[in-house]
């Protein structure tokens, strides 16, 4: 269930909620990065100019002002993980699954990573992302899950882990 609806029966629905951010994300070879935010914003059923003008400022916030013109297809990978980014937001999910977001990201790219994923939170979107970098989960997160081999061995408030490892220590 996610928001009370059920993921199958609902699938439409369900996702309109979520904005997902793969590991590594595709684009299609033959498209500038602003198309492909124009064209995803059109296939969600939003205004695109509105949605654009959304979303100029997180473009240069996220520094890719002067490429988005450019195929995306010839961006870094660290480009390619802030166009995700964008194309994830772009239809203000109420959730973000985010698959480690900053593989591919400099330090710079990084820290605004965290910043507008704070903002991101703090306006009341779930955000859930995979890392294996624990500064990243100490600095962002509320509430933490730690899996090992597909089996969850422990979960709760970042002070909770960080008493039972502690403890462990």
């Amino acid at each position: 269930l996610i928001d009370s609806l059920d993921a199958f029966e609902d699938r439409v629905a369900t996702k309109r909620l979520i904005g997902f951010l793969p590991d590594e994300p595709v684009f299609y070879s033959y498209l500038s990065g602003r198309e492909i935010l124009e064209l995803s914003a059109a296939m969600h059923g939003l205004n695109v100019q509105q949605t654009m003008a959304r979303l100029n400022p997180l473009i240069a916030q996220l520094r890719l002002a002067d490429d988005i013109e450019n195929y995306a297809e010839d961006y870094s990978r660290g480009m390619k993980k802030k166009l995700g980014l964008l194309l994830a937001m772009l239809h203000q999910p109420r959730l973000l699954v985010l698959d480690e977001p900053t593989n591919g990201l400099d330090v710079e790219a990084t820290h605004l990573f965290y910043n507008l994923i704070s903002a991101t939170a703090r306006e009341g979107v779930t955000v859930l992302f995979s890392t294996h970098l624990m500064d990243h989960v100490t600095r962002l997160c509320s509430h933490a899950v730690i899996i090992n081999q597909g089996s969850v061995v422990a979960r709760g408030s970042i002070g909770e882990l960080h008493a039972l490892h502690a403890q462990s220590a």
